[in-house]
């Protein structure tokens, strides 16, 4: 499997990606069996994530060094899976339902809350791969188009309280608050059906992007050897590995 020509676009060459990859942007929610059942339990995951939001807002850190919002502190998030690694059970412990429901999400490796602060933005940017389907589901929510949406594509959309909103990562996309008030969402990410079976190669590839990044962002000056494919494929080996030989470590959902 490691060693195939893959079709699947990772952060690092998205960039070069055919046009072809930005033709699916929002996916209809219903084409998933569970979204129903989330949909339905949403003031369960509502109650605990904000709960914890109001009573620990200093676990909530800036994304990314706020790289893609302009001034540090906008867009900050919360983790408890991330890429199939589970948060500590001291983290964990607090979210018992959410995690529960997330768990009958099949082929799930991500899962966080994400807050916008008001009068902020999200700049334009690609996700992590084109394998996965991104979802939100709308937990605070001040108000609608035009003063807080999110765009994939040329297509804006709304987020609605206690409704999931899904769509291609690999598409060109970014969101905003001009509100007055905070934006709080439920992010996960569903591995597609047809790549399932690359499930544990997919998250060593975009661990091994994510370990490269904070390496050049901390010494310039490696950067060029660090985006060579050859390079982030061998580290994404180490971690598959990794995984492979102790997976009891990593406790996925």
């Amino acid at each position: 499997m490691i060693l195939q020509k893959e079709d699947i676009y990772y952060t690092s060459t998205l960039r070069k990606a055919t046009a072809a990859l930005t033709t699916e942007t929002f996916i209809n929610v219903y084409n998933y069996e569970w979204a129903a059942l989330l949909e339905a339990n949403y003031q369960v995951i509502h109650d605990e994530i904000i709960e914890h939001f109001e009573a620990n807002k200093t676990h909530f850190n800036p994304y990314l060094s706020g790289v893609l919002t302009q001034g540090t502190g906008k867009w900050r998030s919360f983790g408890f899976y991330f890429w199939g690694i589970r948060a500590s059970d001291q983290i964990c412990k607090h979210f018992p339902e959410t995690i529960r429901l997330l768990k009958q999400v099949p082929g799930i490796v991500s899962a966080s809350v994400s807050v916008m602060e008001p009068d902020s933005e999200i700049k334009p940017h690609f996700g992590d791969t084109n394998a996965i389907h991104r979802c939100h589901l709308g937990l605070v929510i001040p108000c609608t188009l035009p003063e807080v949406g999110f765009q994939a594509g040329y297509e804006k959309r709304s987020w609605e309280r206690g409704k999931l909103l899904i769509f291609n990562d690999a598409a060109y996309h970014k969101a905003w608050n001009y509100s007055t008030e905070k934006r709080v969402i439920l992010i996960f990410d569903v591995i597609r059906s047809q790549y399932l079976h690359q499930k544990l190669w997919i998250c060593s590839r975009v661990n091994a992007i994510m370990w490269i990044q904070r390496i050049e962002m901390r010494y310039l000056k490696l950067g060029k050897l660090l985006r060579t494919q050859i390079l982030q494929r061998f580290i994404a080996l180490l971690i598959y590995l990794n995984y492979s030989l102790f997976r009891r470590k990593f406790l996925w959902l």
